[in-house]
């Protein structure tokens, strides 16, 4: 009976990854000032000498947060949406899915965050390349135009953090349909899913 209750007010362990993406999330409802060492092992419920296990400090966490929101939730999607794609269309209905499944909350404290950082400000911009990248390969695929895919790639870029820049954010069917508007009448793309 006594070993079960030691058992019960142990402690679990997390490793640096929980660690980052309970950061990313703390961000979905805080502001970067808000996101403090102490905020954090509270909503995980670790201790802070857990904290600087996989941690320097909260510079060092920081530039791995961004760090890992630029490998993990940015370029992991895109490969994550590629291996089972092989249509310019099914790869571009595979990354807005995966895209909506992503919480809006973080990205927006990182741009308000890069407004007034110039480590943040360096990581947004790595994203928002490689995103517009991404789809400047679609699009190219699609319409063989360098110069029309380059185009298309800033506009769905700029409609994908627009919807979620806007207050309130325009999410759900509202935004499914722009998608597939914009989709079948300016991409030229047929659709790959069957609604």
């Amino acid at each position: 009976m006594t070993l079960l209750k030691v058992e019960e007010n142990k402690k679990i362990r997390r490793n640096a990854t929980d660690l980052l993406d309970a950061g990313l999330h703390l961000l979905a409802e805080n502001s970067i000032q808000q996101l403090t060492i102490d905020a954090l092992c509270k909503q995980l419920d670790v201790t802070k000498g857990s904290f600087y296990h996989h941690f320097k400090g909260r510079d060092d966490y920081l530039e791995r947060m961004l760090e890992h929101w630029v490998e993990e939730w940015t370029i992991g999607s895109m490969q994550n949406a590629s291996a089972g794609s092989v249509s310019a269309a099914e790869r571009f209905d595979a990354i807005v899915d995966k895209s909506n499944d992503l919480p809006h909350g973080p990205e927006t404290s990182i741009r308000a965050w890069a407004q007034i950082d110039p480590l943040a400000r360096s990581y947004l911009e790595k994203v928002d390349s490689t995103r517009m990248n991404y789809l400047y390969e679609i699009f190219n695929e699609v319409s063989g135009d360098h110069d029309r895919a380059l185009l298309l790639s800033r506009i769905s870029y700029s409609l994908f953090v627009g919807t979620r820049m806007v207050a309130p954010a325009i999410l759900g069917e509202e935004r499914d349909n722009i998608i597939k508007l914009m989709k079948n009448e300016l991409y030229g793309m047929p659709d790959a899913k069957k609604d």
